[in-house]
Parts: C-alpha cells; structure tokens; sequence
C-alpha cells in the first residue's frame, strides 16, 4: 500500500515538474519574444497571457502545499525551489511585460499623434485645393486669397518635413511603424508638391492683371458711349436752320468716329473673358458682351440714319436759304429804287419810265418765287416740321412782300399815267401780274 503511495506520488511530482517546465519554456520564449525588434506589439502583448500564467502556476503551489498538508508533511526542498523559481521567473517576467506594454502604450501613443497630424495636413492640403478650384468674383480679393493659400501650403510642407524627421527617428526602435508612417509622408509630400504647383500656376494666372484692367477699361468707354449715343439719339432733332443742322451732324460724325473701335473692343473683351475664366467667376462677362454688342449696334444704326437724315434735310436747307437769300436781295433791291428820293424829284415822265423799267425787272420775281417754292417742296424733313420753319415763313413773308410791291408799282404807274395823261401818251399797257 505505501509502494503505492509512492509510486503515485512520484506519478504526481513528475506532472508537477513537467507543467513547470512547460511554464520555464513559455517565460524562455516570452523573454525572446519582447526582445524581438520585428514584433508585431498589438498581437505580441495578446499572446502574452502572463496573468494567466501567474495564476495557474499560483494554484499549482496551493495546490501541493494543500496536498501535503494533508499528508502531515512538507513541501518537498527540490519541489518547493522549483515553484519558488518558476514564481520568481514569472513575476520577473510579468514585470518586463507591463514594461513592454507601456512602450507599446507609448508606442501607440506616438502613432496616434503621428497619425493625427498626418490627418490634419492632408486634410489642410484637400482644402487648400479646393479653395484653389474657386472663382472669386474681385481680382483683388482672388490674389489675396491665392497668396494666403500659398502660404498655407508652405507651412504644410514646413510641418511634413519635420514630422518625416521625427517618423525616421522613431522609426529606429519601430522599423514597421516607421514604414507604414513613412510611405504615409511620402504621400502627403507628393500632394502637398502638386498642390503647391496649382496655387503658384494660380498665381501666375492671377498676375495678368492687365487683361481684367483692359477689359473693364474697354467697358466703360463703350457704356459711356452708349450712354452719350443713346443721350444724342433720343433727343429731337432741330430743324430750324443749316447751320443747327450743321452742328448736328457734326455731333453725330464724333460719335459714328468714336464707335469705330468699338467691334475691336467687344471681341478683344470676349478674348480677355476667356483667358480669365479659370481663375475668376466670368459667367456673367459673355452676357455683358453679347448685351453691350446688341446694344451698341443698334445705337449705331440708328445714328448712321439720323446723320443721313441730317445730312439730306442740310443740303436741301442750304439750298433753300440760298434761294430765299436771293430773292430777299432783288426784293431789298427794288424796294430801295423805290423808295429813293432821286426818283421822286423826276419829271412825270422820266417817274413813269424808271417804275416801268422796275416793273419789268420784278419779272424775276416769278422765278426766284419759283425756286424757292420747288426747294420747299423739296425739303427732306417731316411734313409737320416744315411748316413752322422760320424759313419758310420768311419765304412766305417774301412772296407776299414781292406781290404787294409789284401790285404797288402797278398802282404808281398807273396814277402817274393819269397824271401826266394831257402831256404824253402812255406807251405801254399795263397789267397786274399774280406772284
């Protein structure tokens, strides 16, 4: 029975001594493992189930000290050492563990800041370049935001190679972080390089700050020469005289001069709306073209007819004026051989004779009348607007002044015909002729 005892006993002890080596060989292989610069840290500290390990090998000692207590002995020396020494190993084992988890901690710790702040740059870099894709609609404004941005993008270059320095450093106890972290900046560095390319490209498109002066130079000449042709062609045309006429057609001759360039200028305009659109909010400037070039030919057009009208109502008034200065002169003329003192201190006869002679001359009359009445009727002007003309009314005034002259002359030499009838016979016979 004791021989039994034993026998199992030693059955016992040799699983106690071959679990305790199976714990000798786990703290071998962990103490190898923590060593490992390669490791994979997150599935390192997993399989590392030193707590557990601690607590079996704990029970494994409460449970052979319980055993042989039983038995009213004690812990055998060599049993007692070994749990003592796999005890000790563990707890030294433990403590490089915890160890290696605040590294890792710290580790982790370090990547995620790593990782943050790769984050933020690229997130900067995404809104950089979508801020550069925007049109602004003031080229000042666009400048500045562009050259703000370009600063932005030179700080993120400033902070990528600062944190490349610091991902190399760390790198050196975590050569797979610092691969992973590194083709990260890489990435980030390549972006931020392409995007500091738009932003410069953008600035550089900016620079051509003259097309935006030009084009808006070119607008303003050609709004306020619509405003000036649209001030001149709504205002009635004055039709008094040649001389109005005159100046009238020289206001339009500046302004059809003036609108000559104008084409030029709308396409030149098109042109500069274009080379502008990738960097300003231009969708507006076609319509403001199309607009401005409707515009200024109908502006144009119309001027073209009103000076061709100014033009033709000038020549025919000049013609007019003509003719009725004409007639003014033989009327003036005659009046004043009339009314001469000479004539009066006469004989009857050589009275009769000088007024018959002055009769015979106001035969032009019915010409010059006649011409001044066909370059009346001729007139290229409205037929309401001719009426009023002090022209016409002095060519009118003058007909009646030139009739009632020849009516009165008629009157004279007959009286003096009556007169001087006992002295001389009367040679020629007269009659009132109808102007």
């Amino acid at each position: 029975m004791q021989e039994t005892q034993v026998h199992q006993e030693l059955r016992e002890r040799e699983e106690v001594e071959k679990e305790l080596g199976l714990v000798k060989g786990w703290i071998q292989d962990t103490r190898g493992l923590l060593l490992s610069p390669t490791a994979d840290l997150d599935s390192l500290l997993h399989e590392l189930e030193v707590i557990s390990r601690r607590q079996s090998v704990e029970r494994m000692t409460e449970l052979q000290q319980s055993k042989y207590q039983d038995l009213q002995a004690g812990l055998p020396s060599e049993l007692s050492m070994q749990l003592a020494e796999v005890t000790l190993a563990l707890g030294s084992a433990e403590d490089q563990v915890q160890a290696r988890e605040r590294e890792v901690q710290q580790t982790r710790d370090v990547k995620e800041d790593f990782s943050y702040r790769l984050q933020d740059i690229e997130t900067k870099l995404k809104t950089i370049t979508r801020k550069l894709e925007e049109r602004s609609t003031d080229l000042g404004e666009a400048k500045e935001e562009t050259k703000a941005l370009c600063e932005e993008c030179e700080s993120c270059g400033s902070s990528l190679a600062e944190l490349g320095v610091a991902v190399q450093e760390f790198g050196e106890q975590n050569p797979l972080l610092c691969k992973q972290l590194g083709d990260a900046v890489v990435k980030l560095t390549e972006l931020q390089r392409q995007t500091t390319q738009v932003a410069q490209d953008k600035v550089s498109r900016l620079k051509k700050v003259g097309y935006v002066v030009k084009y808006h130079s070119m607008k303003a000449f050609i709004l306020a020469w619509i405003e000036k042709a649209d001030d001149l062609i709504s205002g009635n045309i004055v039709w008094t005289s040649a001389s109005q006429l005159q100046e009238q057609i020289r206001a339009h001759q500046a302004l059809l001069r003036e609108c000559r360039g104008l084409h030029g200028d709308l396409e030149a305009m098109g042109e500069r709306e274009g080379q502008l659109a990738d960097v300003l909010q231009t969708e507006g400037w076609s319509q403001q073209v199309k607009h401005l070039s409707r515009r200024t030919e109908e502006l144009q057009q119309s001027a073209k007819t009103r000076f061709q009208s100014l033009q033709d109502a000038s020549k025919d008034m000049l013609r007019l004026e003509a003719e009725v200065k004409s007639l003014h002169a033989v009327v003036d003329q005659i009046q004043v051989a009339l009314a001469s003192p000479d004539l009066n201190k006469l004989s009857l006869r050589e009275q009769l004779t000088q007024r018959q002679l002055l009769l015979a001359d106001m035969e032009s009359f019915k010409q010059q009348v006649a011409s001044v009445q066909q370059c009346q009727s001729a007139l290229r002007l409205p037929e309401e607007v001719v009426a009023s003309l002090p022209i016409c009314r002095t060519a009118q005034s003058l007909q009646q002044e030139a009739s009632q002259l020849q009516h009165t002359t008629i009157q004279q030499c007959n009286i003096l015909q009556v007169e001087g009838s006992t002295h001389f016979r009367p040679s020629v016979h007269l009659k009132l002729y109808s102007i």
